[in-house]
């Protein structure tokens, strides 16, 4: 378990957690991206931008 850099509430962590994974707190449904695993260390995940096929 580790805390929500958005709303600092708890975020369950499963065990085969792998870096670059996105997780959802579940309290205020930020998404964060996973940047270590051990111990865990989580950021907001980047968002995505359209390409416009570039």
């Amino acid at each position: 378990m580790t805390e929500c850099v958005e709303c600092g509430a708890d975020v369950t962590l499963h065990d085969s957690l792998e870096a670059g994974e996105i997780v959802d707190c579940t309290t205020c449904g930020a998404e964060l991206e996973v940047l270590e695993t051990n111990p865990p260390v989580l950021d907001v995940a980047p968002e995505l931008e359209e390409d416009w096929g570039e």
